[in-house]
C-alpha cells in the first residue's frame, strides 16, 4: 500500500487533537513541499507526539528542495488517491480530504506565494546563499513553472501571481 495524504488525514480525522487545525496545517505542508521542491516528503516529514490520549502533529522539519533537471516533478507522498503530480492544482483537487473548500485551498496557496516571495532575500541572508545559489533556486525549486500547470479556470490566477513573484524577486 503507497503512503498517501489522504488515508493519513483519515487518521487525523480519528486520532488527533484539533483535527481540522491539524488538516490545515498538514495541507499548508504539501502545498509548501511543492512551492519549495522538496519531492522528499516521506511520512517522517509529518511525525507525531503522543500525550497518553490523542496525537498531535510535530514542527515540520527535513525540509530539502530537491535539484531538477527537468521540469515535471513528483512527490514521493501520493496527494490524492492516485496522483503524487508536484502541482498545486493536485493540493486543490486534494483540498476536501483536508476538509478543506477549493477557496480555503487556493487562499492558502496564495498566501504562501506571496510569503516566500517576501522573506526570499532574508532567508537567503540568513542561509548565506551566493547571488548564484539564490538564482539557481529561484524559479527552479521555488516556484517552478511545473507546479502552475494544469491549473483550472477557478485557480488559473495562482499562475498569473507566480509568474509576476518570480520576476519581481529575480
Amino acid at each position: 500500500m503507497a503512503i498517501n495524504h489522504p488515508r493519513d488525514a483519515d487518521i487525523i480525522r480519528h486520532r488527533f487533537t484539533d483535527p481540522r487545525e491539524t488538516l490545515r496545517e498538514l495541507f499548508s505542508r504539501i502545498v509548501f513541499n511543492i512551492l519549495s521542491g522538496n519531492t522528499d516528503d516521506h511520512a517522517r516529514n509529518h511525525a507525531a507526539f503522543w500525550d497518553g490520549e490523542m496525537l498531535s502533529l510535530t514542527p515540520a522539519y527535513d525540509i530539502c528542495p530537491q535539484g531538477r533537471a527537468g521540469q515535471e516533478a513528483t512527490q514521493a507522498m501520493l496527494i490524492t488517491d492516485e496522483n503524487r503530480a508536484s502541482r498545486v492544482q493536485t493540493c486543490i483537487e486534494a483540498a476536501h480530504h483536508f476538509l478543506l473548500s477549493q477557496d480555503e485551498a487556493i487562499s492558502i496557496i496564495e498566501n504562501q506565494l506571496r510569503y516566500i516571495a517576501k522573506n526570499w532575500a532574508a532567508v537567503c541572508d540568513e542561509a548565506r546563499l551566493s547571488e548564484t545559489e539564490r538564482n539557481f533556486f529561484w524559479g527552479r525549486q521555488f516556484l517552478n513553472p511545473y507546479a502552475f500547470t494544469a491549473l483550472e479556470s477557478a485557480s488559473s490566477a495562482l499562475t498569473d501571481l507566480a509568474d509576476e513573484l518570480r520576476k519581481t524577486v529575480a
